[in-house]
Protein backbone atom coordinates (compact mmCIF):
# COMPACT_ATOMS: atom_id res chain seq x y z
CA UNK A 1 0.00 0.00 0.00
CA UNK A 2 0.98 3.39 -0.96
CA UNK A 3 1.61 6.06 1.32
CA UNK A 4 -0.05 9.59 0.03
CA UNK A 5 1.59 12.90 1.31
CA UNK A 6 -0.32 16.28 1.71
CA UNK A 7 1.91 17.55 -0.71
CA UNK A 8 5.42 17.87 -2.43
CA UNK A 9 8.74 17.66 -0.98
CA UNK A 10 12.08 19.51 -2.32
CA UNK A 11 15.34 18.23 -1.18
CA UNK A 12 16.92 21.43 -0.29
CA UNK A 13 19.70 22.67 2.84
CA UNK A 14 18.25 25.79 4.54
CA UNK A 15 20.40 26.77 7.74
CA UNK A 16 17.59 27.03 10.53
CA UNK A 17 17.33 27.77 14.49
CA UNK A 18 15.39 26.12 16.66
CA UNK A 19 14.11 26.73 20.39
CA UNK A 20 11.87 25.26 22.30
CA UNK A 21 11.60 24.62 26.12
CA UNK A 22 9.97 20.85 26.86
CA UNK A 23 7.93 20.15 29.56
CA UNK A 24 11.17 19.12 32.02
CA UNK A 25 12.18 22.41 31.36
CA UNK A 26 14.91 21.35 28.91
CA UNK A 27 16.01 23.99 27.10
CA UNK A 28 16.42 23.27 23.11
CA UNK A 29 18.33 26.33 21.28
CA UNK A 30 20.93 25.40 18.26
CA UNK A 31 21.30 25.65 14.72
CA UNK A 32 20.39 22.86 12.46
CA UNK A 33 19.36 22.92 8.92
CA UNK A 34 16.21 21.53 7.35
CA UNK A 35 17.26 18.84 4.58
CA UNK A 36 13.83 18.46 2.83
CA UNK A 37 10.81 20.82 2.73
CA UNK A 38 7.16 20.81 1.87
CA UNK A 39 4.08 23.40 2.10
CA UNK A 40 3.14 22.00 5.61
CA UNK A 41 6.50 21.30 7.03
CA UNK A 42 9.80 19.95 7.38
CA UNK A 43 12.36 17.01 7.81
CA UNK A 44 15.34 18.67 10.22
CA UNK A 45 18.65 17.69 11.76
CA UNK A 46 18.86 18.74 15.30
CA UNK A 47 21.86 17.95 18.14
CA UNK A 48 18.73 17.16 20.51
CA UNK A 49 16.05 15.16 20.13
CA UNK A 50 12.53 16.74 21.19
CA UNK A 51 9.95 15.01 22.32
CA UNK A 52 7.04 13.91 19.99
CA UNK A 53 4.15 16.44 20.47
CA UNK A 54 6.66 19.31 20.94
CA UNK A 55 6.44 22.67 19.99
CA UNK A 56 9.32 24.24 18.12
CA UNK A 57 10.29 27.81 16.97
CA UNK A 58 12.07 28.13 13.87
CA UNK A 59 14.11 30.41 12.10
CA UNK A 60 14.67 30.30 8.24
CA UNK A 61 17.98 31.24 8.14
CA UNK A 62 17.56 32.75 4.77
CA UNK A 63 14.85 35.05 5.46
CA UNK A 64 15.26 35.44 9.34
CA UNK A 65 11.17 34.42 9.30
CA UNK A 66 10.24 32.51 12.72
CA UNK A 67 7.19 29.90 12.61
CA UNK A 68 6.27 27.54 15.26
CA UNK A 69 6.18 23.84 13.89
CA UNK A 70 5.26 20.55 15.51
CA UNK A 71 7.25 17.45 16.19
CA UNK A 72 5.45 14.82 14.72
CA UNK A 73 8.33 12.54 14.22
CA UNK A 74 11.69 11.57 15.66
CA UNK A 75 14.27 8.97 14.51
CA UNK A 76 14.86 6.93 17.67
CA UNK A 77 19.10 6.57 16.58
CA UNK A 78 21.19 9.98 15.96
CA UNK A 79 23.44 9.84 12.98
CA UNK A 80 26.68 11.30 12.76
CA UNK A 81 25.48 12.90 16.17
CA UNK A 82 22.27 14.15 15.07
CA UNK A 83 18.73 13.04 14.97
CA UNK A 84 16.38 13.08 11.75
CA UNK A 85 13.16 15.19 13.03
CA UNK A 86 9.67 15.50 10.82
CA UNK A 87 7.94 18.56 11.90
CA UNK A 88 4.51 20.13 10.86
CA UNK A 89 3.23 24.26 10.91
CA UNK A 90 1.04 25.00 13.60
CA UNK A 91 -0.24 27.33 11.23
CA UNK A 92 0.05 26.38 7.74
CA UNK A 93 1.74 29.08 5.65
CA UNK A 94 2.58 29.05 2.11
CA UNK A 95 5.73 30.52 1.82
CA UNK A 96 7.97 29.68 4.62
CA UNK A 97 10.84 28.16 2.97
CA UNK A 98 10.82 30.65 -0.16
CA UNK A 99 9.72 28.12 -2.35
CA UNK A 100 6.62 28.16 -4.54
CA UNK A 101 5.00 24.86 -4.56
CA UNK A 102 3.26 23.24 -7.16
CA UNK A 103 -1.12 24.25 -6.27
CA UNK A 104 -2.14 20.83 -4.81
CA UNK A 105 -5.33 21.14 -7.10
CA UNK A 106 -3.65 20.28 -9.91
CA UNK A 107 -1.66 17.57 -8.51
CA UNK A 108 -4.92 15.58 -8.39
Amino acid sequence: MSERRRGERVLIRVPIKVHSVDEGGRHINEEAEAIVVSRYGALIRLGAAPQKGATLEILNGFSQEIEKFRVVWVCGEAREGRYDVGVELVIARENFWGIRFPDPARQA
